[in-house]
């Protein structure tokens, strides 16, 4: 898979991902000329051509809204247009912000959900730092940033694995055309603890990717039943879902869901 990471924290999420992926990292002082405005950054990343040059069909670019230079989104996502885009927007704790770095990040995050509405985007995933710093018991102020970028790659470095994969069990999900905005749930199977990594509202599609052990696959007979049952509780709440399940060497039987949605998310 193609990954694409924009600014500071970008770079760094996509540069911890395993080498089996094709890392393309932009940021400013580097393969873009520092700017002194959001403005700038947009109009020196319209020069650069060569910037995201591959032959792949689909990527997921990888941002944070907070800089000045993540303005230079729009002008690079149209450079791909042709291509199938992920968007990963990464939500920063406002408290951390300047009032400066609230502006950008607000504008970005409600212009990059109107893009991905309008079908510009094939999706647009939303993690929240805050929310991914609550459910990590080991963070220190030294290791806030490094913790949560792990998270954040763990937890794609899967998802690209079981999306691309075949399952034994269940079909994979086919979202409604606008359902394009989403995030992601992790938990454990047959424990109700959960981790969320974006507090998404008015959820209307779900897909759970099952990842069972072998253990599990051969000896647990309710787990099916829970399985199913998580489809029928969403149905009562007129959520669209469907399942799929995959065998694994892990110990722990766990799920990830992904969370969709069409309407515009306020944080």
């Amino acid at each position: 898979m193609v990954l694409i990471g924009l600014g500071n924290a970008g770079s760094k999420i996509v540069e911890k991902f395993s080498d089996s992926h094709k890392k393309i990292t932009i940021d400013a002082g580097s393969e873009l000329q520092e700017c002194s405005s959001p403005e700038l950054y947009e109009q020196e990343a319209q020069k650069h051509d060569n910037l995201l040059n591959f032959e792949e069909d689909e990527c997921y670019f990888f941002v944070c809204g907070a800089g000045k230079v993540s303005a230079a989104t729009l002008a690079l996502l149209e450079k791909i247009k042709h291509k199938k885009i992920n968007l990963v927007y990464i939500y920063p704790e406002e408290i951390m912000l300047s009032p400066t770095q609230q502006k950008l990040n607000k504008v970005a995050f409600n212009v990059l959900q109107e893009y991905a509405r309008s079908g510009l985007l094939n999706s647009m995933y939303l993690m929240c730092n805050e929310t991914i710093s609550d459910f990590i018991p080991y963070l220190t102020l030294e290791n806030i940033f490094e913790h949560t970028n792990e998270a954040i790659v763990n937890v794609f470095e899967n998802l690209i694995f079981y999306l691309n994969s075949s399952p034994i069990l269940g079909s994979h999900h086919d979202p409604k055309e606008v359902s394009r905005i989403r995030t992601i749930e992790y938990g454990e199977l047959g424990d109700n603890k959960k981790n969320i990594y974006f507090p998404l509202d008015n959820v209307t599609e779900t897909c759970y990717i099952n990842i069972v052990s072998d253990e599990d696959m051969k000896k647990n007979q309710e787990l099916l039943k829970q399985i199913k049952q998580k489809i029928i509780d969403d149905k009562e709440d007129n959520i669209l879902s469907s399942f799929v399940v995959f065998k694994s060497d892990h110990a722990q039987s766990f799920y990830y869901a992904i969370r969709f949605t069409h309407f515009l998310q306020k944080k």
